[in-house]
């Protein structure tokens, strides 16, 4: 008859739910505070009690300002303090101590009276402290016993540091001329023997007075010659070479001539011989020569001075003349070759062969200079490079004397810039604040006080921490499901008797029934929220037979089973509270019907099922007590006649609720297990549940029983809608002597907050989440 639907369905959890792990260090902070408070206040208590035990201590502070005019930039490379930043070891250093304590009588003070010299000034460096305040102030402390000692050590400290800033600038600028002096005097000297040396060395040396290689030079004219001289074999060449081109295509002997020439025959008719050609070339080339000039100069003057200006008649005059004497001397030419001609003389060779000869001819002779001048430059050079040395060493030696020159020139110039720089800089170093009489800086009470208690607080934590791991009660629901592996389905907080004051007392049901007489309180929506979770599980309709049981007595399981079933009542369902628990039957008293007949009469077969059923004052709730108690429950319980019992009223009614003894504490629950849809386990949270509840799911789960939640009883509420601060008392659990004589199962745990009928009461967030962690 066991089905797994209904566990399966109400057991799919978030997986955040159920991988949450680690500390809730709010829920650990609520549970351990005490041991926080009270280790706290034992710490400051300590703290207290140390403070009354320090030596006072007393602090002096003075503040000095050193500012540095330096007009000369290269005097803050010597100053040592020129930000300041290493003023902490100066003041501390023994030279600035020692003349403190020497100048300004301090040996008179009571803190360092019978000391030595070396041990005051020891425990001066362990009074002294220093704080940058600025790039130019410094503040100097004194802390110590004495608040009037401390002042005068103090102010005399800072007093030796200004001397001290004084005469560093008035050191290094005396220290920097003398330097500057001794580099220019040691530069001179250089200089001068440098000199001395290069004369020596000219007086011996073949260089030219300006210190030139002689033939080197010649070998650069004879270089620049040679080159000349290829540049006319060039030319030669290509006007041979263009000539030679042209007798080989058949060019007409005239125009070469007229080309070598730059001669044009002009107007004359018929062949020219060769002689005539030449005398004609000769002739214009002579005339050329002698009237290009003139003409030049009368274009320049008829330009410049006019066409009527005398000095350009009588130039044009002198051109006339020149053209007649040309002439002349042409006629004359002329005659004497013809008589040669008549003599019988011979005719001289062809012009233009002779020409091409001569262009030959003076190809060689350029040929033989250009090979003579490049020997003569092989012999040059040699020569040259023999005095290469002697030009090293003149030139370094001219370079040595020009660098000295220049470094002595440079350094008598900053001498000079030194000079007037130092009486337009300085240093002003003044006590901005003198030290005062000592103030009271250690022990701080506030100190002393919140120190102790923040260790005490952190052992506190420490100590409630190792408490907190070693409690294994439950903290979350999420640590329930994932220790039983079973869902939540309600929590139902604390409750107490003085709100139920306003129920009659002599009321037919009793006043546990929070859901018929409070039905807007706060229980009776924790009581629905179980109710829903039940209703609107994936197989909610065929879960009929809901066994309610506990790990042991004092859970609350009766008033679970009570409330349950009414909620189920007034929910429309035609439900049946049904006694199991023939050992110590409540059913009768909580429902306030007859307890003459029941199901122990039913099994035995002494009644009929029908007159067994009494029906209630709420509508659709009926009740099936226990009736005769038995001798024998366990073996009642297990008879097959219970079974059918059962299943007669899964026919019957929408829903059973049967009600169970504890787990642990007899075996009846678990022969009631097997035979229902469900099981429903309350809870009641302390120390000792999670071993209880394991064994109560490991007895149900090895007989079958489907085990569908887990209702967590006497919560502590959080607020108005929601219950999830788990808080408990140590209970105490009667279930080894679970008897007829067993004691009673415990208080109901009613509280006084939790039953006023409000007005306000709707359905609570707990109902809204557990509904859809259901569904």
């Amino acid at each position: 008859m066991a089905s797994t639907a209904f566990e399966s369905s109400i057991s799919n959890q978030s997986p955040a739910e159920e991988n949450e792990q680690g500390l809730d260090f709010v829920g650990f902070l609520r549970r351990r505070k005490s041991f926080v408070i009270l280790l706290a206040a034992v710490g400051a208590g300590i703290g207290y009690l140390m403070f009354q035990r320090q030596v006072p201590q007393y602090r002096s502070d003075a503040w000095v300002q050193v500012i540095h005019r330096n007009a000369d930039p290269r005097l803050k490379t010597m100053l040592s303090e020129k930000d300041l930043s290493d003023a902490d070891y100066v003041i501390k250093s023994p030279k600035i101590l020692r003349a403190a304590y020497e100048k300004h009588n301090l040996s008179q003070l009571a803190t360092l009276r019978g000391k030595t010299v070396d041990d005051a000034v020891g425990s001066m460096v362990g009074m002294i402290s220093t704080r940058s305040l600025s790039t130019a102030v410094v503040q100097i402390n004194c802390t110590g016993h004495e608040p009037a000692d401390i002042r005068e050590i103090a102010n005399a400290v800072a007093e030796e540091y200004l001397d001290l800033q004084r005469e560093n600038y008035e050191d290094a600028s005396t220290e920097l001329q003398d330097l500057l002096t001794r580099a220019r005097d040691e530069i001179h000297e250089s200089l001068k023997k440098a000199e001395v040396t290069y004369s020596e060395f000219r007086k011996n040396s073949r260089l030219m007075t300006d210190g030139g290689n002689p033939h080197r030079s010649r070998e650069q004219a004879i270089q620049a010659a040679v080159s000349e001289l290829e540049l006319e074999k060039t030319k030669l060449r290509s006007e041979l070479q263009s000539l030679q081109e042209a007798l080989r295509n058949g060019g007409s002997r005239e125009a070469i001539l007229l080309l070598i020439g730059k001669y044009s025959l002009g107007t004359a008719t018929g062949r020219a011989s060769g002689e005539e050609i030449s005398k004609t070339v000769s002739s214009a080339k002579t005339m050329a020569e002698a009237l290009f000039p003139l003409l030049m100069q009368e274009a320049i003057l008829a330009a410049e001075l006019g066409e009527d200006h005398p000095k350009l008649g009588t130039l044009r005059l002198q051109i006339e003349l020149t053209r007649n004497h040309m002439k002349e001397l042409s006629g004359l030419q002329a005659s004497d070759e013809s008589k040669n001609k008549e003599d019988g003389q011979p005719q001289a060779q062809d012009f233009l062969s002779v020409y091409l000869q001569s262009l030959s001819q003076e190809l060689a002779i350029l040929e033989n200079q250009q090979l003579a001048l490049k020997s003569q430059a092989v012999q040059e050079e040699q020569l040259a490079r023999s005095l290469m040395q002697e030009e090293i060493e003149d030139r370094n030696m001219q370079n040595e004397m020009n660098r000295l020159s220049k470094l002595f020139d440079g350094t008598t110039m900053q001498i000079s810039e030194i000079k007037v720089n130092a009486g337009m800089g300085g240093v002003t170093a003044q006590v901005l604040a003198p030290a005062k009489h000592g103030v009271l800086v250690y022990p701080s009470l506030s100190q002393f006080l919140g120190m102790g208690g923040f260790l005490g607080a952190f052992v506190g934590l420490v100590i409630g921490y190792l408490v907190e791991m070693a409690d294994r009660s439950f903290r979350k629901p999420e640590q329930i499901i994932r220790e039983f592996g079973v869902p939540i389905i309600g929590h139902v907080p604390f409750m107490n008797d003085q709100r139920l004051k306003g129920v009659p007392a002599d009321a037919a049901i009793n006043r546990t029934a929070v859901t018929f007489h409070l039905p807007r309180s706060r229980p009776s929506e924790a009581y629905r929220s179980v109710r829903t979770a039940v209703n609107f599980s994936p197989m909610g309709g065929s879960h009929k037979l809901l066994q309610v049981t506990s790990p042991a007595a004092g859970d609350g399981k009766s008033t679970l089973s009570l409330n349950l079933a009414i909620s189920m009542a007034q929910s429309g369902k035609k439900t049946l509270l049904m006694e199991s628990d023939f050992r110590r039957p409540k059913v009768h008293k909580l429902t306030g019907v007859s307890n003459k007949v029941g199901v122990v009469d039913i099994l035995r077969g002494t009644v009929e099922l029908a007159d067994a059923i009494q029906e209630t004052a709420i509508p659709d709730f009926y009740v099936l007590s226990c009736g005769t108690r038995p001798k024998d429950p366990s073996e009642l319980l297990s008879r097959p006649q219970y079974e059918q019992l059962l299943m007669l009223l899964k026919e019957k009614f929408e829903m059973v609720i049967i009600d169970t003894p504890p787990v642990l504490a007899v075996t009846d629950p678990c022969s009631v297990a097997p035979r229902v849809d469900g099981v429903v386990v309350c809870m009641r949270l302390s120390r000792h549940t999670r071993e209880l509840g394991r064994r109560t799911l490991e007895q149900l789960r090895e007989v079958g029983g489907n085990v569908g939640g887990i209702v967590i009883n006497g919560v502590e509420e959080r607020d108005a809608y929601g219950y999830g601060s788990y808080r408990y008392s140590d209970y105490r659990y009667y279930y080894k002597n679970y008897n007829y004589k067993y004691g009673d199962y415990g208080s109901s745990g009613l509280r006084d907050d939790y039953f006023a009928d409000e007005e306000s009461a709707d359905t609570t967030v707990e109902n809204t989440n557990r509904l859809s962690k259901l569904s």
